[in-house]
């Protein structure tokens, strides 16, 4: 199969991950944690002293926008085991009124949840389906995409292959609305065009960071999903450039929320 079919079975996994998952809510248990600067590139579950960390509680909801159908909202519901909020309300509000404005409650709900991220490091990406931006056919020339084989991971064979993004205005935006370039590598599924394991690298500027998605099989659930990611966060023009920010979320819990009417569809 060409890297060309990949890649457009791929941007069809994009589209339809919004419209099969409408209306999911999955539980995310999110740490988050700042440690030392050494000058030596993070790795997953590295020993060492940790300054600070936050333990974050909540659900994901996908409500389907069909300009982002990979677009997921956090509302945090504990943090380090205390309450932040009623989250069985706030549900019941946004799914059960179809004539509510969904885009705008789920921006509220979005931004509010932002203020409990630990550290000085503003960040948008730290989202699990972030990947599939890469992929939907609305970005398809931004990036530059090489084979880099084939192997078999999560029962299926797939594809790795490598992307450099290319177009202007970037993507991801740093502080001072600087360009911050993207690359990435991606393990697909060829069969379904499913993505299984996503590593980012955003780098531009003084900032560093690197994300990892692992995706995997739920049942009861059409398409692969979420249930591991993995981040980290360094800037260097800050006064806290002596640290970086760690974040590791599992996700778990997939249920379909249900009210006496349907779950709202963004317009």
């Amino acid at each position: 199969m060409s890297l060309r079919e990949v890649l457009a079975r791929a941007g069809r996994a994009a589209e339809r991950f919004g419209s099969e998952l409408q209306g999911i809510v999955a539980r995310e248990q999110y740490l988050q944690t700042i440690r030392p600067w050494t000058g030596r590139l993070p790795e997953p579950a590295a020993a060492g002293p940790i300054l600070e960390s936050r333990r974050l509680v909540g659900s994901l909801l996908l409500v389907h926008d069909p300009a982002t159908p990979w677009q997921l909202h956090r509302d945090v519901l504990t943090v380090d085991g205390q309450p932040v909020g009623d989250r069985d309300a706030r549900l019941a509000e946004l799914f059960a009124d179809p004539a509510v404005d969904a885009r705008d409650r789920l921006r509220r709900i979005t931004e509010d949840s932002a203020r409990h991220n630990l550290g000085h490091v503003t960040r948008t990406i730290n989202v699990p389906t972030f990947p599939l931006i890469l992929v939907h056919p609305s970005h398809a020339d931004r990036f530059r995409a090489s084979d880099r084989g084939q192997l078999h991971e999560d029962g299926a064979r797939v594809r790795l292959v490598r992307l450099r993004e290319r177009g202007r205005p970037r993507l991801i935006r740093g502080d001072r609305m600087r360009d911050v370039a993207l690359e990435a590598l991606l393990a697909i599924d060829e069969e379904t065009g499913e993505i299984v394991r996503a590593v980012l690298t955003p780098q531009g500027g003084d900032l560093k960071a690197h994300l990892e998605v692992t995706f995997g099989r739920i049942d009861a659930l059409p398409v692969r999903v979420p249930v591991r990611m993995w981040e980290w966060y360094w800037v260097h023009d800050v006064p806290e450039r002596d640290r970086y920010v760690e974040g590791e979320a599992t996700y778990d819990d997939f249920r379909r929320y249900t009210t006496d009417v349907h779950a709202p569809v963004v317009r």
